[in-house]
């Protein structure tokens, strides 16, 4: 009974994906700020393709400080 429970405990959180904030970075920048100077989506694609936790972390710093400034400046956009 106990290895059935885990089975499905393990299925269960099989089907939740991760998400990676550098993918989620990059793609905010592709969606809003693609042809910008500064910003090449292909560049940032390679830089955050295999990203560590600590470059993690900071891909959700910059995202966050990103949409503070695009707000600021009137910039409606979402990815």
């Amino acid at each position: 009974m106990r290895l059935a429970w885990i089975l499905g405990a393990g299925l269960l959180f099989a089907g939740c994906e991760t998400v990676d904030p550098c993918d989620e970075y990059v793609d905010y920048v592709c969606a809003c700020h693609d042809g910008e100077e500064g910003y090449d989506c292909e560049e940032l694609r390679q830089i955050y393709a295999d990203p560590d936790p600590d470059l993690q972390n900071q891909c959700e710093l910059d995202r966050a400080d990103l949409e503070e400034a695009d707000r600021a400046a009137g910039l409606e956009c979402s990815a």
